[in-house]
């Protein structure tokens, strides 16, 4: 019996491995890391790689999977009773700390989406999900019309964090541009 747990507790080892690694070379800005460099970096041979995945898919939906555990585990607490604008402060800041914070992952999950079936079908879902931790902190946003409540998740979105960042902003004028034109959104709806 324990020479099964030993290799039980061997191939959780050697997956953890493997895992850590593609996640490092995707974080040091190769969005494709192949086989072959994953095997390179986690110093693990490469039939041990397919040992444990049978695919490059089935290795990135497990790093998908180990990345939006993280974000689930890493989300801060925000007082539901704070005024609607410290409110939205708080869940931009959010947004914007994992974004910086697994920007290279977002990139090259997004590029990668038409090439694998569970990236497609993976991806919206943790949209929802961060829809839905918006509403839920931000419940009036469900009183607002509905293009105006569309206009402000497409606001939120990592998308539109990039290309503030490539235009040149910094953090701190991203969140102020992010808040103003969801404030703006939000009093547009009032009118």
């Amino acid at each position: 019996m324990s020479h099964v747990d030993g290799r039980i507790l061997r191939s959780k080892k050697s997956q953890n491995i493997i895992l850590d690694s593609i996640i490092n070379l995707i974080n040091q800005g190769n969005y494709y890391p192949t086989a072959d460099e994953v095997a390179k970096e986690s110093g693990i041979a490469i039939r041990t790689v397919f040992r444990q995945f049978a695919d490059m898919e089935t290795l990135l939906m497990k790093v998908d999977e180990t990345i939006n555990i993280k974000l689930l585990n890493e989300k801060i607490l925000i007082d539901k009773d704070l005024p609607i604008e410290e409110r939205l402060k708080k869940i931009i800041d959010e947004r914007i700390y994992f974004y910086n914070k697994y920007e290279n992952i977002m990139i090259a999950t997004i590029t990668q989406l038409p090439k694998y079936k569970i990236l497609q079908k993976k991806y919206p879902e943790y949209q929802k999900l961060l829809r839905k931790r918006t509403e839920k902190i931000i419940p009036e946003l469900s009183n607002i019309k509905t293009n105006n409540q569309e206009l402000i998740d497409a606001t939120l979105s990592f998308a539109f964090y990039q290309r503030l960042k490539f235009q040149g902003l910094d953090k701190s004028n991203i969140a102020k541009s992010i808040y103003n034109q969801c404030k703006k959104l939000i009093k547009s709806s009032g009118e």
